[in-house]
């Protein structure tokens, strides 16, 4: 098969690493508000007056920044950015990064234990893994052992970018990498076969390329493994390519990985949940803002049969309390449009262990749910100064119009089936081997 190829027009995001295990559960849409001859303060006050969902109004906003009316107002989701920081958030979401590639943690007598890999980082390219824990690393002959995250983070600090250095695993393996820019990949395709993923092309942009070493042989026969990381970039458009392949394959189901997907933008959710509606145009989802006015987002669809998901393919989806938002948006869809039963929804079970760290490290802990994420943020740009506002605007529905799990997320009530799991990720996924033998056995 010829490689598919597509570009980004894109500017580099300068971040050194993605660092912490938490996430920040999103679900954007970007507007431009014009300042007109305001002072930027009364810039935010009036977005936040015109907007803000959850009241709003001036009833006390008496700092002197702007950060400071963010922070002690208004929720959690919200927040303020400098011009600098917009620009490079923008160009981070795009799919444009620089550094490693990883969010970490630092487990006490394990090491540092790492949460994400982000697809196509020089981490991913060395073979390097969500669930992995590295003990220490080196450079230039020299080694250090990481006895903390600071340790870990001083040590990543001291290497210059483009200089190779070495990662060593607890579990015996050693990887090889650098800091470097590259163009981020957030799906990935594989079977008990053979698997398919997403790397730079030589002409510029993503190529789908296949890699059978990352084929898992516990696999149903006829099944297909797709993991989605996030809603951004050209997230939308590798599903796209992937379910081409899962159809030239001829595969029957698909297990849809949305494990610790927090979400991202509208669009790409709209775009992705055209593939499961046969061609028709139906809701994604629906909105209510602070005045109780309805808007309705319509999914996208496929035009081209050879990249839609048949009725007739039996869907498996595996979340955890880190499926946030836009995922939680796009499962919703999938259930409303017939295709995705609540008993084929795998829900992370987490081990008392885990739930005891999270505690320890100040973390809500969730089992046997998604996040609970069904409010939306929209981004207002100030145009005159370049900085920005993320609001929380509005509430989100299924398609169904009145279901929000805004708050309860996706639980093992609604019938979902609990899987037992370690931790949010292990390196050679004990989880989704359970998984798989669960479907073999249905």
């Amino acid at each position: 098969m010829k490689n598919k190829v597509f570009k980004h027009g894109l500017t580099v995001f300068l971040a050194l690493v993605i660092a912490a295990a938490a996430f920040t559960a999103g679900f954007f849409t970007s507007k431009c508000a014009r300042s007109g001859n305001l002072s930027s303060i009364e810039w935010a006050i009036d977005i936040i007056e015109k907007n803000y969902y959850f009241g709003g109004e001036n009833d006390g906003f008496s700092d002197s920044s702007i950060d400071g009316i963010v922070n002690d107002h208004l929720d959690r989701y919200s927040r303020y950015y400098s011009a600098e920081e917009y620009k490079a958030l923008t160009d981070s979401n795009a799919g444009s990064k620089s550094g490693l590639g990883i969010s970490y943690s630092y487990i006490d007598g394990k090491g540092v234990y790492v949460a994400s890999v982000v697809g196509n980082s020089p981490a991913h390219k060395s073979g390097l893994r969500a669930g992995d824990v590295l003990k220490s690393g080196s450079v230039n002959g020299n080694t250090a052992e990481f006895k903390n995250d600071k340790s870990f983070k001083k040590f990543l600090d001291g290497i210059k970018d483009d200089e190779y250095f070495n990662l060593n695993s607890v579990y015996g393996q050693v990887y090889t990498t650098a800091k470097t820019r590259y163009t981020a990949s957030y799906a990935y395709l594989c079977t008990n076969e053979t698997a398919w993923c997403f790397r730079d092309s030589a002409n510029g942009g993503l190529a789908l390329y296949e890699n059978p070493s990352e084929s898992k042989a516990y696999l149903p026969d006829g099944a297909a493994y797709v993991a989605l990381s996030q809603f951004y970039g050209s997230a939308a458009t590798e599903f796209s390519v992937l379910v081409e392949k899962f159809n030239a394959m001829q595969c029957t189901s698909l297990i849809l990985d949305l494990r610790s997907n927090g979400g991202g933008y509208v669009d790409l959710m709209q775009q992705i949940a055209g593939t499961f509606t046969d061609g028709k145009k139906e809701a994604a989802m629906y909105s209510r803002d602070k005045k109780n006015r309805r808007e309705k987002y319509n999914c996208y669809p496929e035009e081209d049969p050879s990249c839609r998901i048949s009725k007739d393919v039996k869907i498996y989806v595996l979340a955890n309390s880190g499926t946030a938002s836009a995922s939680e948006a796009l499962i919703g869809a999938m259930i409303c449009y017939g295709v995705l039963e609540y008993k084929n929804i795998f829900l992370s079970d987490y081990s008392q262990e885990y739930l005891d760290w999270l505690r320890e490290n100040e973390e809500e802990p969730k089992t046997r749910r998604t996040y609970g994420k069904g409010i939306m943020q929209s981004t207002f740009v100030n145009d005159k100064t370049g900085e920005a506002l993320k609001l929380t605007v509005a509430k989100i529905f299924w398609p169904d119009g009145t279901t929000c799990i805004h708050d309860k997320g996706i639980t093992v009530e609604d019938g979902c089936t609990p899987v037992k799991a370690d931790w949010q990720h292990t390196k050679y996924d004990e989880e989704l081997q359970k998984v798989s033998e669960i479907i073999k056995s249905s």
